[in-house]
C-alpha cells in the first residue's frame, strides 16, 4: 500500500488513543468473567496507521467463540431465567430499574473507551461516535421511563 502520510502510531492524540493492540480475553457466562484460552479474531481498523515505519491497521482480537461456547452461554441464561423464577425475574420493577441505572451510571465512566473503540473499529467520526454513544445512554433511560409509566 502507497504511504499517503497516514500519522505515526504514537503521534496520535493521547486522548484518541487505545491500547494497540487491544486484546479482549475475558467474557461472561453463568455471572462468572472467564479468561479464554481459545483461539482468537483478529480486528482491523478501516484505516492504517504507520507503526514502526509501516503501515498497519491491526488493532487488536477478540475470542472466536465456536457452537459449544453458545450453547453453554445459552444453558446458563436459561438456568438464570429459571422458569420465570430466576433472580431477575424474580425482582420487582423497582429492583430491576435499580441494577439498570446502576449499569448505565458505570457505563457512563467508560464513554470515553467506548466512544474511541468506536472510532477505531469502525471508522466513525469522533462526533458521531459521541452522539451513538449518548443516544444509547438516552434509549435506556427511555426505557427505564416507559417502564415506570407502566408499572404506574
Amino acid at each position: 500500500m502507497k504511504d499517503l502520510n497516514f500519522p505515526e502510531l504514537q503521534s496520535i492524540p493521547q486522548g484518541y488513543k487505545i491500547e494497540i493492540p487491544f486484546k479482549q480475553n475475558t467474557y461472561l457466562i453463568d455471572g462468572k468473567i472467564r479468561i479464554w484460552k481459545g483461539e482468537f479474531e483478529k480486528v482491523y481498523a478501516p484505516v492504517y496507521f504507520k507503526k514502526n515505519g509501516e503501515l498497519d491497521n491491526y488493532i487488536g482480537e477478540y475470542p472466536l467463540m465456536k457452537e459449544d461456547d453458545s450453547l453453554e452461554a445459552l444453558d446458563a441464561a436459561v438456568k438464570a431465567y429459571d422458569h420465570g423464577k430466576g433472580i431477575w425475574p424474580a425482582m420487582t420493577v423497582s429492583q430491576r430499574i435499580a441494577a439498570v441505572q446502576k449499569f448505565t451510571l458505570l457505563m457512563k465512566e467508560k464513554r470515553e473507551e467506548i466512544v474511541n473503540l468506536l472510532m477505531w473499529e469502525i471508522g466513525k467520526s469522533l462526533k458521531d461516535s459521541r452522539k451513538e454513544f449518548d443516544r444509547t445512554i438516552d434509549y435506556i433511560n427511555d426505557t427505564i421511563e416507559a417502564l415506570k409509566d407502566l408499572d404506574r
